[in-house]
């Protein structure tokens, strides 16, 4: 049981150390958790859904876009932050635009009255393409980190590769964690059983 804990926790941290904001999320129950206080990508997928998960509060959020459209053309993002069952709106129906080749700024803030995830849902324009950049200031960053949260316990996704051999991990105190494999296979560990988890070399 301890070499299969050990080894399911060694792929984890291998996994995690691949994703990459790249592989952002288009499912609403499945938001991408955020490891840093910026998100920036591209606008040529038209009425594209994106949802990314963090920490924020107490006090001030603010989230600020920016949007640079391509020649002759038009970049045009939307954004809410929603609440952790990604149904209940905080902010709602802001956007920026650019046109030909321009830019377009919207600076919103919220206040979030005690900690806890939320989510922000971005819809890319129905025309055009261009760039994005996204930034959170304020409660929701910490020592230039996002951090996610899961049931209990804060966890902060600076570089997994900073966890050395032998030191202990933070996971949730309860929940499931599920990984992917490379063949496609699913494994779960039910976490409210685990009482440290660690890597040895």
């Amino acid at each position: 049981m301890k070499n299969s804990l050990l080894l399911f926790v060694s792929l984890l941290l291998l996994l995690t150390a691949s994703i990459s904001i790249s592989a952002q999320s288009r499912d609403r129950d499945h938001p991408t958790p955020l490891r840093s206080n910026e998100i920036t990508g591209s606008l040529t997928e038209h009425n594209e859904d994106q949802f990314y998960s963090f920490v924020a509060g107490p006090g001030e959020l603010t989230i600020t876009l920016d949007v640079k459209a391509i020649p002759e053309n038009q970049a045009q993002l939307s954004f809410e932050l929603l609440e952790r069952d990604a149904a209940t709106s905080l902010l709602c129906c802001e956007g920026a635009q650019g046109d030909g080749g321009g830019t377009g700024r919207d600076v919103k803030s919220v206040r979030i009255a005690r900690r806890r995830t939320v989510i922000l849902h971005t819809t890319n324009g129905p025309i055009g393409g261009g760039t994005f950049r996204i930034r959170l200031s304020g409660a929701a960053v910490s020592g230039g980190s996002v951090k996610t949260y899961d049931d209990d316990k804060i966890v902060e996704n600076n570089r997994v590769g900073g966890n050395r051999s032998g030191n202990r991990i933070s996971v949730p105190a309860s929940g499931t964690l599920l990984i992917r494999m490379k063949d496609g296979s699913t494994k779960e560990m039910d976490l409210s059983l685990v009482r440290e988890i660690s890597v040895q070399p």
